[in-house]
């Protein structure tokens, strides 16, 4: 094996301070300007991407290429983990009672702003001489919603626990699960097509069979093995126990999906966060991995996805990028209001909550970079849909501004005024538990 060079090793951490740095400082800015911190950091990695400054081809990184470890290796294995733990916190941070308070709305809303943007995207990409395969994985991606994007927009307008906003997230919530077992299908599937050709139906039949296998063993031994562990694993000695225990949890079901039910590992990192979610060490587990995920994983992963963009090869197809990014929208809001419209309804609050599931944010980019990983899709069809899910990321919350009546915000602006005053008025939990959060 050729030996390291000291400046190789430098690289490497120097790199990834350099697109921390980057990423973070871009974060601040978007939030300043109300805008989602994730929108910042792709940024961020687009602007050091071949766009602008094309950071990986600085003259620095030249020393280092016979190297058998590289700082881009390193980063894009870095930014690979960092996928399946924002998935595994996504599940953490998802409010299951929320979803079964708007349980019907919310589920149709979620299969109709599944269903109708898959369609369509599928649709319009064969229209455009796309293959069946790449077609239908750009539909999986368009089916997407983001819970965080969503959830971020509704408390900056007060309106996350209001009858719109609570079926807004649980819709959002079950379109995540349902948008990852279709991505995961359409993996599956296109690995077995990845020789070209029609679609083989027994392919397909084995493929759903090990699905619902893996699925059924998930949620059978899932729930009571994640409870069994944790319990557990609050007896040992060392602090940190309860969260090793979730990550080795969340890396067994994120095998489990990929190597049984050939699906997505993010399929089942997201679940084991679900399961870890209806635990006691929920809050523990949380606070130990978010300053991990907010710091140094997610903004690696971000900004490696706005690396791989080069938004000037957007201008061959242009055509074709509008004509998606209008399906996408439209997809949404016509398929998840038609299921609230025909759920109990009204016309206004069905427009909100079709535009409320807009935005694919960090779900939409994650099954992007799956296609593109995988290669699925072809690096100019990756361009088109990452910078159509920074699109609809960005145009979502001035939507809702506008969908809101100002009469209802400025009562919800009051009620969570004075929601604020009673909870601190409330007498607070315990220091001890408080004060010490990573405690057994």
């Amino acid at each position: 094996m050729p030996e390291i060079t000291l400046s190789g090793l430098l690289q490497i951490p120097l790199c990834i301070a350099v697109l921390i740095l980057a990423a973070k400082f871009c974060g601040i800015l978007a939030g300043r300007v109300r805008m989602p911190v994730v929108l910042g950091e792709l940024l961020a990695g687009v602007i050091l991407g071949p766009t602008f400054l094309n950071f990986w081809g600085w003259s620095w990184f030249h020393a280092a290429a016979p190297s058998p470890i590289s700082a881009e290796s390193i980063f894009k294995i870095l930014a690979e983990i960092g996928v399946v733990l924002l998935m595994f916190v996504a599940g953490l941070e998802t409010d299951v009672q929320m979803v079964r308070s708007a349980v019907a709305p919310a589920f149709w809303a979620a299969v109709g702003g599944v269903v109708l943007p898959m369609v369509g995207g599928a649709w319009v990409c064969r229209a455009y001489g796309l293959g069946w395969r790449e077609s239908i994985f750009v539909g999986a991606i368009l089916s997407a919603t983001s819970v965080t994007i969503t959830a971020q927009t509704l408390m900056d307008l007060k309106q996350i626990r209001s009858r719109s906003g609570s079926t807004i997230m649980g819709a959002a919530v079950i379109d995540d699960v349902l948008g990852l077992l279709v991505l995961s299908l359409v993996i599956a599937v296109g690995q077995e097509m990845s020789g070209g050709g029609s679609l083989p139906w027994g392919a397909l039949g084995m493929t759903l069979g090990r699905i619902v296998v893996c699925l059924v063993t998930i949620f059978w031994l899932g729930p009571p093995l994640t409870r069994w562990m944790l319990k557990h694993s609050a007896r040992l000695p060392w602090k940190p126990a309860e969260v090793a225990t979730a990550l080795i949890l969340m890396t067994l079901l994120a095998l489990h999906t990929e190597w049984t039910g050939g699906m997505a590992a993010i399929t089942g990192s997201y679940l084991a966060g679900l399961f870890v979610a209806g635990t006691p060490s929920h809050q523990k587990v949380t606070q130990n991995l978010q300053p991990w995920i907010s710091v140094f994983f997610g903004p690696l992963f971000f900004v490696s996805i706005g690396l791989d963009i080069n938004a000037w090869q957007l201008g061959e197809e242009v055509t074709f990028f509008v004509v998606l990014l209008l399906v996408a929208i439209a997809g949404k809001v016509m398929g998840s209001g038609a299921g609230a419209f025909f759920n109990g309804f009204g016309k206004r609050d069905s427009l909100i909550i079709g535009m409320g599931m807009i935005p694919r944010g960090e779900v939409g980019l994650i099954a992007a970079s799956i296609g593109w990983t995988a290669g699925i899709v072809t690096r100019d069809i990756y361009v088109h849909v990452v910078v159509l899910v920074l699109i609809t990321t960005l145009i979502t919350p001035g939507l809702l501004r506008v969908g809101f009546p100002s009469d209802t915000l400025a009562q919800a602006v009051a009620t969570g005024a004075k929601l604020d005053n009673i909870l601190q008025e409330a007498p607070g939990p315990d220091p001890e538990g408080d004060d010490h959060p990573s405690d057994p």
